[in-house]
């Protein structure tokens, strides 16, 4: 049995890892044995006759995966992976004692010290298109160059792509937007031809290209977002760490999110997911509710482009920015920084300090955070059936305004007790009537 791959890599590079990658003779067999010695899961990753890999979870995010060994010895197998930075194995009691003489026939180890990132010969990038897109995310997570003979076959077989799964395709790519600095590596694929294989959409949209340099000024935001003096820092961090991939791949495509301002408000999930921008993100099989956290944050950005904020300048609009927040909440953050982001260049320093766009977005955040949630922690003052035994109003789509109306005035700090929510539904019900609005038959 030999280690291959991954743990090989990572332990010269001296990165972290918990993935475990075993080349064997009867992997199936093994692998089942050793799940039940140890009782855990075993997943089957590739039945695939002679190809078998399955995979035994050890503990939570650390995993040993079996696979049938390729060809008559260790080196055949090694000669039918991807790229030599993983061509490199060792024998598993070798491994165990900590020695680092790999088997190493394509000089994986020189490249790994040279940061280079060299396709194995042979009809790799062929047999599996994906290992192109592959090529990129190790550009991205470990900071390699790509070869040039490397570089020039995926420019060469980039449409090949076209035959990967969408889901096999949205899984690279969200690895590769996972790492800090994934912006070079989506420069390096529009380069190669390969990212307009993957998102042919985007450029039919002459305003596309400069959206690279957004993705790159939006990742440094990410990043470090203390830069803009944005508060409070360790909440939005966190809303950066949770969903890095997405905010990024958003970032790539919001200019299929460009619509007119009147248009954005009141879109609902199904509508959005029926933009240019939802239907590129369903094509690549993203889950409903990724597609709706990117969509929010499409609108977040989209809305304060259309209206620069300006409804938060010196004597700010309460009114408009809790509709902007309420409207926006899922998305806010990463749709207020790429905001921020969608510019030629960053300010630096103290241009920060007196930067008009961030200003306004300090606004919206201490609204947000120091307002908004706060009052959403307490309960409401009335609901549906309040409305209904209180009003006799039968459920309609009137309903939605009022409660709408009572919950803003309550954020706003216009109302606070029961009796006055009640008071406020009658004077805004008998305003309706003035206007000829019959409540009771919506």
């Amino acid at each position: 049995m030999f280690v291959v791959g991954g743990p090989l890599r990572d332990s010269l590079l001296k990165r972290k890892y918990s993935d475990f990658d075993f080349s064997t003779c009867d992997a199936s067999v093994l692998a089942t044995k050793y799940a039940k010695v140890i009782k855990s899961p075993l997943v089957k990753l590739d039945a695939t006759p002679g190809r078998e890999t399955f995979r035994v979870i050890v503990q939570r995010d650390i995993y040993f995966d079996f696979s049938e060994l390729q060809g008559n010895s260790i080196e055949s197998d090694l000669g039918q992976r991807d790229f030599t930075l993983n061509a490199m194995a060792i024998s598993l009691k070798n491994f165990i004692k900590g020695t680092k003489n790999f088997i190493d026939p394509h000089k994986g180890k020189d490249d790994i010290k040279n940061k280079i990132i060299r396709v194995l010969p042979g009809p790799v990038f062929s047999n599996d298109p994906l290992r192109m897109l592959r090529a990129f995310r190790f550009m991205s997570v470990i900071g390699f160059q790509i070869e040039e003979k490397t570089f020039s076959e995926i420019k060469k077989l980039k449409i090949k792509i076209n035959r990967v799964a969408p889901e096999r395709v949205f899984n690279e790519l969200n690895l590769l937007l996972s790492s800090e600095e994934a912006s070079i590596s989506i420069q390096s694929m529009h380069d190669s031809g390969l990212l307009k294989c993957i998102f042919p959409d985007l450029y039919k949209n002459n305003d596309f290209l400069p959206s690279l340099k957004v993705l790159s000024h939006l990742e440094s935001l990410i990043t470090n977002p203390k830069v803009t003096g944005a508060k409070p820092l360790r909440n939005i961090k966190k809303i950066f760490s949770i969903r890095p991939a997405l905010i990024k791949l958003g970032s790539i495509i919001y200019p299929l999110k460009k619509i007119p301002h009147a248009e954005s408000k009141g879109n609902s999930k199904k509508q959005s997911r029926r933009t240019k921008a939802g239907r590129l993100l369903t094509k690549l099989h993203v889950s409903n509710t990724e597609i709706d956290f990117i969509m929010v944050m499409l609108s977040c950005w989209n809305s304060a482009s259309v209206s620069k904020l300006e409804f938060a300048g010196p004597n700010p609009n309460r009114f408009q920015l809790y509709q902007f927040v309420n409207q926006n909440e899922g998305g806010l953050i990463p749709g207020l920084f790429l905001y921020l982001s969608n510019r030629s260049e960053l300010p630096s320093g103290k241009q920060w300090k007196t930067d008009s766009a961030l200003i306004a977005v300090q606004k919206v955040l201490d609204f947000y955070f120091n307002i908004y949630l706060q009052a959403k922690t307490r309960k409401p003052l009335l609901d549906g059936n309040d409305i209904q035994q209180k009003f006799k109003i039968k459920p309609n789509p009137f309903f939605t305004t009022i409660l709408y109306k009572v919950e803003e005035a309550r954020v706003l700090g216009i109302i606070h007790t029961q009796s006055e929510a009640i008071s406020f539904v009658k004077k805004y019900l008998l305003k309706a009537k003035m206007k000829k609005i019959n409540v009771s038959k919506l």
